[in-house]
């Protein structure tokens, strides 16, 4: 029994590869992915960023970057050089990895059955391919957080720490759902019992040593700046709106003006846009009708799940409550505290919330488990449907209607003045009419990163026959 499921975990690792490498090579890297191969390969060639910081923590690069993915796909890079392949292995090979992770968690919290079901539903799930196609930081982050759980419940604890402050170093939002996740998970699994473990309290050491690092790197070293950016309390356009509305409020108003400051302000109108941010991240429209729109994370223009995953993931959380009540506790509360960290941005984001893909996946196992066999059929035969239609969108539509969406026009233009350097023609590449042209030259022609690191900051750059500007 047992080599025929190794047989079949074996069967649907291979289908979700088959799925996420067919055509991987179809759009070129975009921007992120530039710099981040870059670093990659710097760090190989000369233990430096291409910054010059030597072996950071957070990246300049990525706008405080955090450097698990950067770090951990440096072996890949040393195999296949600054490329599309070095970039995105690490990628493709956490979709594999959250593949087998599923079955053991369906295992864990279920039985077998719901752990193969898991497995399968997650080597076909249009957001996990979606996330394996491309070198996202977040999709890596989501490979560690799941090996965490795992670890977690089945009492592996210093695995378990390790994996999540890995976690933490790999993808920004996580610093705070773990962190929530943990307390949970302790009383979830009976904190009496816990408590009492040696190796639970080594594991908290580990990751407190993990955190501590963090926290240097949160206040003294820019890791959260992009986070300080783009959140909706930096947004000047937000702050103006809010401030006007605010204002016109308490111009209607007939209230006494004490009354006025309580009851109409902008701490009041924050509240309520987050609280629409937080519904918006588990909305049908986000997971099951259009997604994010965002093309690099949805290329399929579908919901991030598929249609027939509605119904299904009601009829999972009935059951659940009427039978498995402690697990649908565990399993809703891990979907609820997805949102507490992206609802600080406008519009749902894939990356952001794939914490989430591991309960809706193995919620709607279990209710696979219970369904009909005639009910079992059809959502076998939708979903082979809608795949059908996804991955034409994936691998004949995207890569040619998304194509300025990953760095396309930098990619064409630095070969050509790789081409043109070699036949020796002078080349000034603008920054400013080109997007992303300065980072693509460096890794397509595979610039030495002492030359690169010896012009940071510094226009224009001059390698050989190739001047970049941004004049």
């Amino acid at each position: 029994m047992a080599k025929k499921l190794w047989l079949i975990l074996l069967g649907i690792v291979t289908l979700g590869f088959v799925i996420r490498v067919y055509k991987i090579q179809s759009l070129p890297m975009y921007g992120d992915e530039l710099t981040m191969v870059y670093d990659e390969y710097s760090i190989l060639k000369t233990g430096m960023d291409a910054t010059g910081q030597k072996f950071p923590l957070t990246f300049k690069m990525g706008a405080g970057r955090p450097g698990g993915y950067i770090y951990f796909s440096v072996p890949f890079v040393a195999v296949f050089g600054p490329t599309l392949w070095g970039e995105r292995t690490l990628s493709l090979l956490s979709g594999l990895g959250i593949i087998v992770l599923m079955y053991f968690l369906g295992k864990k919290l279920f039985n077998e059955k719901v752990g193969i079901i898991a497995s399968l539903l997650t080597a076909v799930c249009p957001w996990d391919i979606y996330l394996s196609r491309a070198g996202f930081e977040a999709h890596f982050a989501l490979f560690l957080a799941l090996l965490g759980v795992v670890f977690f419940l089945d009492k592996k604890y210093i695995g378990w720490a390790i994996a999540w402050g890995l976690t933490i170093f790999t993808y920004p939002t996580f610093k705070l759902t773990l962190p929530l996740m943990l307390i949970f998970l302790v009383f979830w699994k009976g904190i009496k019992d816990i408590v009492k473990d040696k190796i639970f309290w080594i594991g908290i050491v580990v990751l407190a040593v993990f955190g501590l690092i963090i926290g240097y790197q949160t206040f003294f070293a820019g890791s959260e700046q992009r986070f300080f950016s783009l959140n909706i309390f930096s947004d000047e356009t937000i702050k103006n709106n809010i401030i006007q509305t605010v204002d016109n409020d308490r111009n209607f108003a007939t209230l006494p003006i004490v009354f006025k400051d309580i009851f109409i302000n902008r701490e009041i109108e924050y509240g309520r846009l987050l609280l629409d941010n937080y519904v918006a991240n588990l909305s049908p429209d986000f997971l099951f009708l259009r997604g994010d729109g965002q093309p690099r994370d949805n290329p399929g223009e579908m919901g991030m799940l598929y249609l027939i995953d509605f119904p299904l993931l009601i009829a999972g959380l009935v059951l659940l409550w009427k039978d498995e009540r402690k697990k649908f506790t565990l399993l809703l509360a891990w979907i609820l505290i997805t949102p507490l960290a992206t609802m600080f941005f406008m519009n749902p984001h894939a990356l952001r919330n794939d914490l989430m893909i591991p309960p809706l996946l193995v919620i709607i196992s279990y209710a696979f488990t219970k369904i009909s066999r005639k009910f079992t059929y059809v959502a076998i035969a939708l979903i082979a449907i809608q795949l059908i239609y996804i991955l034409v969108h994936i691998y004949n539509i995207a890569p040619a209607k998304f194509v300025s969406f990953w760095s396309a026009d930098a990619e064409s233009v630095a070969l050509k003045a790789i081409q043109a350097q070699k036949s020796g023609q002078k080349v000034t590449l603008n920054v400013t009419k080109v997007d992303n042209i300065e980072y693509a030259y460096e890794v397509y022609a595979k610039l030495d990163p002492r030359e690169v690191i010896a012009q940071s900051g510094k226009f224009p750059k001059v390698y050989g026959n190739v001047t970049i500007t941004d004049k």
